[in-house]
């Protein structure tokens, strides 16, 4: 893990072995005090999330939500559900459902209330992380975080996002390489960044 401040801002970079050692300590706690028998992650990061907390539960049965929040001028957020459950009904069933983050809380709010629909016999909630400033406190998580997270699993999109707000008002180069401090991997950098070429003075020729 590592946290960096760029740009004024905090970010919390983790990689793959960081995910996996935070999913074992999830698991743990899961296991202390409850069996789920399901597992709904919410696509997209808490989909990844759930199927590694399958692997170490020992469970077979993974299921995904999918979800987008879109905000128009002057408007609250509205959740929308674009993949839902493939399930008629969750009778007797002991649910967990899985997202990586629990950042206002609504996407969480929202499945739960989902699920609930489907009359499951218990609903318990899990994620890596929550932020201090969340509206839901998951039945189960690892860390609470001020700071942006950046999941390996979504490193381009956050390339693509730190772009688009650093680039008009630092340029590509100084972008570039305040980048470079939150991603190693300058070839993602280089890929997202618009079409002129970026020496990285820490390149040999």
């Amino acid at each position: 893990m590592d946290l960096r401040v760029v740009d004024g801002r905090r970010y919390l970079t983790l990689n793959w072995s960081d995910i996996e050692m935070l999913v074992h300590k999830l698991a743990e706690q899961i296991s202390s005090i409850y069996e789920p028998n399901m597992l709904i992650g919410i696509l997209r990061g808490g989909a990844i999330v759930a199927s590694m907390l399958s692997d170490v539960l020992d469970m077979r049965e993974v299921y995904t939500i999918g979800c987008r929040s879109y905000t128009g001028v002057g408007e609250r957020e509205t959740i929308v559900i674009y993949q839902p459950l493939s399930l008629n009904s969750l009778l007797d069933r002991d649910v967990l459902v899985v997202d990586d983050v629990a950042d206002t809380g609504d996407t969480m709010k929202h499945i739960v209330q989902y699920v609930k629909g489907f009359e499951p016999k218990k609903v318990r909630t899990a994620t890596l992380h929550i932020k201090p400033h969340t509206s839901f406190i998951p039945d189960f998580y690892v860390e609470n975080v001020n700071a942006w997270i950046v999941y390996p699993w979504s490193i381009n999109e956050f390339v693509r996002n730190m772009i688009s707000d650093m680039v008009p008002r630092l340029g590509i180069s100084k972008t570039f390489e305040e980048l470079k401090k939150l991603v190693p991997n300058t070839d993602i950098i280089r890929k997202n960044l618009p079409n002129e070429k970026i020496k990285d003075r820490n390149d040999r020729t």
